[in-house]
């Protein structure tokens, strides 16, 4: 049943405080977005190519899952069950209500709280979905381990290119942060390390496509 359930909460870190405040403050703006444009490119090819490697049965996390769209959407093409986790109460009350809406509350359920400290307390799952999650973090190792440690199969995520243009936007985005008194603030690690921590916990990449500021890639498990 769709279902919000309260994890740990690192109550020491401004940062991840500011990132609660600052999503959900943007809530009503990605769900206003996903119903007039639905999935975003990067989010499409993420689900052309979990779709294409099967998803029947397959039970599902997507850290950061704000209103919810990408886990539902692959729920209606197969998938079991999804868990979807996110800093902001507002995000997941959308998710919950999309969920409902879709027919899909009894195939869904959501943690509030920061999926680095709660990540120990989750079940293991299939697949687990990092979409624009990882330049949230300011540990994108410690990320990476949290992930390792809950997914037994399939990882599949979109995280910032590294380049100038990539770069400026950022300073551009964390200077709008600064602006309005806020402790939030976005990451650009370097894409080596990435893909070195996922391959070094015993996952090969299977899918790497970049768009002019994603990458999009999928890592399988042996």
């Amino acid at each position: 049943m769709a279902q919000i359930r309260e994890g740990c909460m690192n109550c020491c870190s401004r940062h991840i405080g500011a990132a609660q405040t600052c999503f959900g403050w943007m809530s009503k703006h990605y769900e206003r977005r996903y119903r007039r444009k639905g999935l975003d490119d990067n989010q499409l090819q993420l689900v052309r190519e979990l779709e294409s490697m099967g998803l029947d049965g397959l039970t599902l996390l997507e850290v950061g899952c704000g209103v919810g769209a990408l886990h539902q959407t692959l729920l209606e093409k197969g998938a079991s069950t999804a868990t979807g986790i996110d800093l902001a109460p507002r995000m997941l009350q959308l998710a919950e209500s999309r969920a409902k809406e879709h027919e899909l509350e009894q195939r869904t359920q959501y943690r509030l709280g920061d999926f680095v400290e709660m990540s120990e307390s989750l079940d293991s799952v299939d697949v687990t979905v990092l979409d624009k999650v990882v330049c949230c973090y300011p540990d994108s190792k410690e990320l990476i381990r949290a992930t390792l440690d809950c997914t037994s199969r399939v990882i599949a995520l979109t995280y910032p290119r590294k380049h100038l243009l990539g770069e400026i936007y950022n300073k551009i985005w964390n200077f709008g942060f600064w602006l309005f008194r806020s402790d939030f603030r976005s990451f650009m690690h370097e894409p080596r390390l990435v893909q070195e921590s996922i391959e070094a916990g015993g996952f090969k990449r299977v899918f790497d496509r970049d768009s002019p500021m994603w990458h999009t890639q999928v890592y399988v498990a042996g």
